[in-house]
């Protein structure tokens, strides 16, 4: 199957998506891979505006067709991970399966009220927090994440080889000061370590109406058994390195 593409077929699954997604008639919503435009029937008759991406050219037929119909909906064609995405307030997407990871951490930076994605079964596994990984501390990080309706390889077309979930995320506001330091540390994400950690650092105390140098902040890192890794870009980090930096915030003190 072209881009890792199964298209969702049941109505009973498309109907559950949209009642989760609960869009209101002022608000923008994103659909990653709309497809054959089974979920876009259904986003274009609630939302203000719907954007869509889809790389696979194929579908133009149809997609085209729908967009004629619908003023509200637009179609844009590309690699989605490759595009800047329009403002949203809510991304409601069955993704081609091979995009679920860079996409979640895609949706990390963006300014939205929820999201609304139908994943394969073992991702969602992952950024619920169920398996130790990389993308699980992320995800744990930004996001409040809900698991709903199993969905079986018989509501698609083509089936895929795995069974599938539906997501819903919601952006997560950091509560504590080690919680905005991290935050911040893991949003600066082409930035080199060291230099991303202390600068977020001295922005957590600044919030908190304290002052801490960059000789200061330099100087607390040194316990960071990982210091030899943070010469690398944030992105790069392993889930050791993350895991050990969320344990030396905790214990910052601030």
């Amino acid at each position: 199957m072209r881009f890792d593409q199964h298209f969702v077929t049941d109505e009973d699954v498309l109907s559950r998506i949209m009642e989760l997604a609960d869009i209101q008639e002022d608000e923008v919503v994103l659909e990653i891979g709309p497809g054959t435009g089974n979920l876009t029937k259904f986003l274009v008759e609630g939302a203000k505006k719907v954007y869509a991406i889809e790389l696979d050219k194929s579908l133009e037929e149809d997609l085209a067709g729908l967009e004629k119909q619908h003023k509200n909906l637009e179609i844009t064609w590309g690699n989605a991970l490759d595009l800047e995405w329009p403002e949203f307030d809510k991304m409601v997407s069955n993704i081609p399966y091979s995009l679920s990871e860079p996409l979640v951490q895609k949706l990390a930076f963006c300014d939205f009220k929820k999201a609304v994605l139908l994943v394969p079964r073992n991702f969602s596994e992952i950024v619920l927090g169920r398996k130790n990984t990389k993308l699980a501390v992320i995800a744990q990080t930004f996001f409040d994440i809900a698991p709903d309706i199993e969905v079986y390889p018989d509501s698609f077309s083509p089936p895929p080889a795995v069974g599938s979930k539906v997501l819903v995320i919601s952006p997560k506001k950091p509560k504590t000061s080690q919680e905005v330091i991290f935050w911040e540390f893991l949003r600066q994400k082409d930035k080199i370590a060291k230099n991303a950690l202390r600068e977020a650092i001295i922005r957590g105390y600044e919030k908190e109406g304290r002052k801490m140098t960059k000789k200061e902040a330099k100087k607390a890192m040194e316990v960071l058994k990982c210091g030899k890794n943070l010469g690398l870009r944030v992105s790069c980090l392993g889930m050791d390195e993350l895991l050990e930096i969320r344990q030396f915030l905790d214990n910052l003190g601030i």
